[in-house]
Protein backbone atom coordinates (compact mmCIF):
# COMPACT_ATOMS: atom_id res chain seq x y z
CA UNK A 1 0.00 0.00 0.00
CA UNK A 2 0.96 3.40 -0.73
CA UNK A 3 -0.29 5.96 1.50
CA UNK A 4 0.31 9.67 1.51
CA UNK A 5 -0.31 11.33 4.62
CA UNK A 6 -1.04 15.64 5.02
CA UNK A 7 2.64 16.33 5.84
CA UNK A 8 3.08 16.15 1.27
CA UNK A 9 0.90 19.40 1.76
CA UNK A 10 4.19 20.97 2.14
CA UNK A 11 5.73 20.53 -1.46
CA UNK A 12 2.97 19.65 -3.29
CA UNK A 13 2.21 17.85 -6.26
CA UNK A 14 -0.05 17.39 -9.41
CA UNK A 15 -2.15 14.80 -11.26
CA UNK A 16 -0.79 13.22 -14.54
CA UNK A 17 -1.72 10.85 -17.18
CA UNK A 18 0.39 8.08 -17.12
CA UNK A 19 2.38 7.59 -20.23
CA UNK A 20 0.09 8.09 -23.18
CA UNK A 21 0.51 6.86 -26.42
CA UNK A 22 1.20 9.83 -28.42
CA UNK A 23 -1.99 9.80 -31.28
CA UNK A 24 0.34 12.08 -33.89
CA UNK A 25 3.08 8.72 -34.06
CA UNK A 26 0.96 6.31 -34.20
CA UNK A 27 -0.16 4.91 -37.84
CA UNK A 28 -3.22 3.15 -38.73
CA UNK A 29 -1.16 0.23 -39.24
CA UNK A 30 -0.29 -0.31 -35.73
CA UNK A 31 -2.09 -3.31 -34.11
CA UNK A 32 -4.18 -2.87 -31.11
CA UNK A 33 -2.86 -3.41 -27.77
CA UNK A 34 -5.25 -5.05 -25.56
CA UNK A 35 -5.35 -7.25 -22.87
CA UNK A 36 -8.62 -9.40 -21.76
CA UNK A 37 -7.12 -9.75 -18.86
CA UNK A 38 -7.04 -6.37 -17.51
CA UNK A 39 -10.75 -4.58 -16.41
CA UNK A 40 -10.74 -0.68 -15.94
CA UNK A 41 -13.17 1.37 -13.92
CA UNK A 42 -13.72 5.16 -13.21
CA UNK A 43 -16.26 5.08 -10.26
CA UNK A 44 -18.63 7.89 -10.06
CA UNK A 45 -17.62 10.02 -6.73
CA UNK A 46 -20.20 10.82 -4.32
CA UNK A 47 -18.80 13.86 -3.17
CA UNK A 48 -19.32 17.23 -6.02
CA UNK A 49 -15.58 18.08 -5.45
CA UNK A 50 -14.39 15.30 -7.12
CA UNK A 51 -16.79 15.21 -9.99
CA UNK A 52 -15.06 17.49 -12.50
CA UNK A 53 -11.77 15.20 -11.99
CA UNK A 54 -13.41 12.31 -13.07
CA UNK A 55 -15.02 13.59 -16.15
CA UNK A 56 -11.57 14.76 -17.14
CA UNK A 57 -9.78 11.47 -16.48
CA UNK A 58 -12.66 10.14 -18.41
CA UNK A 59 -12.16 12.20 -21.27
CA UNK A 60 -8.64 11.76 -21.36
CA UNK A 61 -9.41 7.93 -21.13
CA UNK A 62 -5.88 7.88 -18.71
CA UNK A 63 -7.55 4.03 -17.82
CA UNK A 64 -7.60 3.04 -21.28
CA UNK A 65 -4.21 3.78 -22.03
CA UNK A 66 -3.09 2.37 -18.98
CA UNK A 67 -4.23 -0.68 -20.05
CA UNK A 68 -2.61 -0.67 -23.52
CA UNK A 69 0.83 0.45 -21.63
CA UNK A 70 0.35 -3.42 -19.38
CA UNK A 71 -1.29 -5.05 -22.21
CA UNK A 72 1.66 -7.41 -22.56
CA UNK A 73 0.71 -9.25 -19.51
CA UNK A 74 -0.33 -12.45 -19.41
CA UNK A 75 -2.54 -13.12 -16.15
CA UNK A 76 -4.21 -16.09 -14.91
CA UNK A 77 -7.50 -13.90 -13.49
CA UNK A 78 -8.96 -10.74 -14.32
CA UNK A 79 -6.89 -7.70 -12.48
CA UNK A 80 -9.21 -4.71 -12.12
CA UNK A 81 -7.64 -1.35 -12.21
CA UNK A 82 -10.21 1.80 -11.09
CA UNK A 83 -10.28 5.17 -9.88
CA UNK A 84 -12.41 5.60 -7.27
CA UNK A 85 -12.85 8.26 -3.67
CA UNK A 86 -11.82 6.68 -1.13
CA UNK A 87 -11.80 9.18 1.50
CA UNK A 88 -8.07 8.78 2.49
CA UNK A 89 -5.35 10.08 0.66
CA UNK A 90 -4.12 6.78 -1.37
CA UNK A 91 -3.28 4.06 -3.75
CA UNK A 92 -3.64 0.48 -3.12
CA UNK A 93 -4.08 -3.24 -4.34
CA UNK A 94 -6.24 -5.58 -3.11
CA UNK A 95 -5.60 -9.77 -3.36
CA UNK A 96 -8.98 -10.09 -2.23
CA UNK A 97 -10.97 -8.42 -4.72
CA UNK A 98 -8.09 -8.82 -7.08
CA UNK A 99 -7.86 -4.39 -7.65
CA UNK A 100 -5.77 -1.59 -7.96
CA UNK A 101 -7.08 1.37 -6.51
CA UNK A 102 -5.73 4.54 -7.29
CA UNK A 103 -8.11 7.81 -4.99
CA UNK A 104 -10.03 10.41 -6.43
CA UNK A 105 -8.33 11.83 -2.91
CA UNK A 106 -4.61 11.41 -4.24
CA UNK A 107 -5.22 13.14 -7.33
CA UNK A 108 -7.34 16.09 -5.83
CA UNK A 109 -4.55 16.28 -3.54
CA UNK A 110 -1.55 16.48 -6.08
CA UNK A 111 -3.71 19.33 -8.38
CA UNK A 112 -4.16 21.50 -5.23
CA UNK A 113 -0.24 20.85 -3.88
CA UNK A 114 0.99 21.18 -7.80
CA UNK A 115 4.62 22.81 -7.28
CA UNK A 116 4.73 26.27 -9.96
CA UNK A 117 5.62 25.87 -13.24
CA UNK A 118 9.48 25.89 -14.74
CA UNK A 119 10.88 25.59 -10.98
CA UNK A 120 13.48 22.52 -11.06
CA UNK A 121 14.62 21.89 -8.09
CA UNK A 122 18.46 21.42 -7.36
CA UNK A 123 18.49 22.18 -11.33
CA UNK A 124 17.34 18.72 -11.71
CA UNK A 125 13.79 17.93 -11.20
CA UNK A 126 11.07 20.17 -13.08
CA UNK A 127 7.85 20.35 -12.47
CA UNK A 128 6.67 17.71 -15.20
CA UNK A 129 8.87 15.23 -13.23
CA UNK A 130 7.51 15.63 -10.15
CA UNK A 131 4.03 14.78 -11.32
CA UNK A 132 4.50 12.28 -14.03
CA UNK A 133 7.17 10.49 -11.74
CA UNK A 134 5.11 10.27 -8.93
CA UNK A 135 2.04 8.82 -9.92
CA UNK A 136 3.37 6.27 -12.49
CA UNK A 137 5.76 5.17 -9.85
CA UNK A 138 2.18 4.94 -7.54
CA UNK A 139 0.46 3.26 -9.87
CA UNK A 140 3.20 0.66 -10.86
CA UNK A 141 4.25 0.02 -7.38
CA UNK A 142 0.55 -1.30 -6.93
CA UNK A 143 0.69 -3.08 -10.39
CA UNK A 144 3.88 -4.99 -8.60
CA UNK A 145 2.34 -5.77 -5.67
CA UNK A 146 -0.83 -7.38 -8.11
CA UNK A 147 1.60 -9.14 -10.21
CA UNK A 148 3.60 -10.83 -6.67
CA UNK A 149 -0.03 -11.82 -5.91
CA UNK A 150 -1.37 -13.31 -9.13
CA UNK A 151 1.68 -14.72 -10.58
CA UNK A 152 2.51 -16.08 -7.58
CA UNK A 153 6.29 -14.71 -7.64
CA UNK A 154 8.23 -15.65 -4.64
CA UNK A 155 9.93 -12.68 -3.00
CA UNK A 156 12.84 -12.42 -0.50
CA UNK A 157 12.57 -9.32 1.84
CA UNK A 158 10.16 -6.65 1.93
CA UNK A 159 7.46 -7.31 -0.70
CA UNK A 160 7.20 -3.76 -0.50
CA UNK A 161 10.75 -2.83 -1.43
CA UNK A 162 10.68 -5.05 -4.21
CA UNK A 163 7.46 -3.28 -5.54
CA UNK A 164 10.12 -0.34 -5.54
CA UNK A 165 12.29 -2.02 -7.70
CA UNK A 166 9.84 -3.70 -9.86
CA UNK A 167 8.31 0.24 -10.73
CA UNK A 168 11.98 1.38 -11.21
CA UNK A 169 12.92 -1.26 -13.44
CA UNK A 170 9.66 -1.00 -15.69
CA UNK A 171 10.50 2.99 -15.81
CA UNK A 172 14.00 1.97 -17.00
CA UNK A 173 12.35 0.22 -19.95
CA UNK A 174 10.96 3.04 -22.33
CA UNK A 175 13.97 5.40 -23.41
CA UNK A 176 15.80 8.09 -21.66
CA UNK A 177 13.41 10.47 -21.79
CA UNK A 178 10.75 8.58 -19.89
CA UNK A 179 13.39 7.08 -17.96
CA UNK A 180 14.73 10.62 -16.70
CA UNK A 181 11.52 11.83 -16.26
CA UNK A 182 10.08 9.17 -14.11
CA UNK A 183 13.01 8.02 -12.36
CA UNK A 184 12.88 12.25 -11.31
CA UNK A 185 9.61 12.23 -10.48
CA UNK A 186 9.48 8.84 -8.00
CA UNK A 187 13.04 10.54 -6.39
CA UNK A 188 10.82 13.55 -5.78
CA UNK A 189 8.44 11.65 -4.11
CA UNK A 190 10.19 10.52 -0.97
CA UNK A 191 12.61 13.62 -1.23
CA UNK A 192 9.80 15.14 -0.17
CA UNK A 193 8.39 12.45 1.87
CA UNK A 194 11.70 12.42 3.69
CA UNK A 195 11.41 16.32 4.40
CA UNK A 196 7.95 16.62 5.73
CA UNK A 197 8.34 13.02 8.29
CA UNK A 198 12.33 13.64 9.35
CA UNK A 199 10.86 11.20 12.07
CA UNK A 200 11.40 7.29 10.15
CA UNK A 201 9.17 4.82 11.40
CA UNK A 202 11.77 1.42 11.67
CA UNK A 203 8.89 -0.51 12.26
CA UNK A 204 6.61 -0.14 8.96
CA UNK A 205 6.54 -2.60 6.35
CA UNK A 206 8.03 0.19 4.17
CA UNK A 207 11.65 1.27 4.29
CA UNK A 208 11.78 4.94 5.14
CA UNK A 209 11.11 7.41 2.55
CA UNK A 210 15.30 8.51 2.72
CA UNK A 211 15.93 4.71 1.62
CA UNK A 212 13.30 4.93 -0.90
CA UNK A 213 14.42 7.70 -2.74
CA UNK A 214 18.06 5.65 -2.84
CA UNK A 215 16.11 2.40 -4.23
CA UNK A 216 15.10 4.94 -7.43
CA UNK A 217 17.94 6.90 -7.89
CA UNK A 218 20.47 4.10 -7.70
CA UNK A 219 18.66 1.72 -10.29
CA UNK A 220 18.59 5.13 -12.83
CA UNK A 221 22.23 5.13 -12.00
CA UNK A 222 22.84 1.36 -12.75
CA UNK A 223 20.60 0.75 -15.44
CA UNK A 224 21.80 4.22 -17.58
CA UNK A 225 24.94 5.90 -16.06
CA UNK A 226 25.26 8.12 -18.76
CA UNK A 227 21.77 9.80 -18.78
CA UNK A 228 21.71 10.00 -14.87
CA UNK A 229 24.85 10.96 -14.07
CA UNK A 230 24.36 14.30 -12.96
CA UNK A 231 22.86 12.79 -10.03
CA UNK A 232 26.32 11.71 -8.43
CA UNK A 233 27.65 15.11 -9.62
CA UNK A 234 25.27 16.92 -7.68
CA UNK A 235 25.41 14.29 -4.40
CA UNK A 236 21.93 13.10 -5.20
CA UNK A 237 23.38 10.12 -5.20
CA UNK A 238 26.44 9.49 -3.16
CA UNK A 239 29.33 7.79 -4.72
CA UNK A 240 29.68 4.81 -2.55
CA UNK A 241 26.48 3.75 -3.26
CA UNK A 242 26.61 4.51 -7.26
CA UNK A 243 29.52 2.26 -7.07
CA UNK A 244 27.65 -0.66 -6.71
CA UNK A 245 24.44 0.73 -8.34
CA UNK A 246 24.80 -1.46 -11.73
CA UNK A 247 25.12 -4.82 -9.26
CA UNK A 248 21.21 -3.50 -7.73
CA UNK A 249 19.82 -2.55 -11.52
CA UNK A 250 21.30 -6.35 -12.57
CA UNK A 251 20.22 -7.83 -9.43
CA UNK A 252 16.73 -6.05 -10.42
CA UNK A 253 16.84 -7.42 -14.10
CA UNK A 254 17.58 -10.98 -12.97
CA UNK A 255 14.64 -11.24 -10.80
CA UNK A 256 12.26 -9.79 -13.15
CA UNK A 257 13.65 -11.72 -15.92
CA UNK A 258 13.33 -15.06 -13.94
CA UNK A 259 10.50 -14.41 -12.33
CA UNK A 260 8.06 -12.45 -14.23
CA UNK A 261 9.27 -11.74 -18.18
CA UNK A 262 8.02 -15.67 -18.46
CA UNK A 263 4.36 -14.03 -18.44
CA UNK A 264 4.88 -11.54 -20.55
CA UNK A 265 4.01 -11.74 -24.77
CA UNK A 266 7.04 -10.77 -25.95
CA UNK A 267 6.14 -9.34 -29.46
CA UNK A 268 3.66 -7.04 -27.75
CA UNK A 269 6.06 -6.14 -25.26
CA UNK A 270 8.33 -4.68 -28.15
CA UNK A 271 4.91 -2.87 -29.69
CA UNK A 272 4.57 -1.11 -26.30
CA UNK A 273 8.50 -0.11 -26.31
CA UNK A 274 8.40 1.04 -29.73
CA UNK A 275 5.56 3.46 -29.68
CA UNK A 276 5.81 6.92 -28.76
CA UNK A 277 4.68 8.00 -25.41
CA UNK A 278 3.87 11.18 -24.53
CA UNK A 279 4.26 12.15 -20.32
CA UNK A 280 1.29 15.24 -20.47
CA UNK A 281 -0.07 16.92 -17.73
CA UNK A 282 -3.93 17.52 -17.31
CA UNK A 283 -4.04 19.73 -14.35
CA UNK A 284 -7.06 21.91 -13.87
Amino acid sequence: MHRIVAAWASAGLATTLLAAPCAQAQTTAAPELKNPRISIDYVEPRRARYQGLYERLKKRQVLEQLAQFLSPLKLPLTLRIKFEECEMINADYSPLNLRVRICYDLIDFMERHAPPENAPINGLITRKDAIVGTVVSVILHEVGHALFDLLDVPVLGKEEDAADQIAGFIMLQFGKDIARTTINGAAFDWVTFASASPKPHFDDVHSTPQQRVYTFVCLGYGGDPDTFKDYVEKELLPRERAANCKNEYEQTKRAFTTTILPYIDVDMMKQVQSRSWDLSVDGK
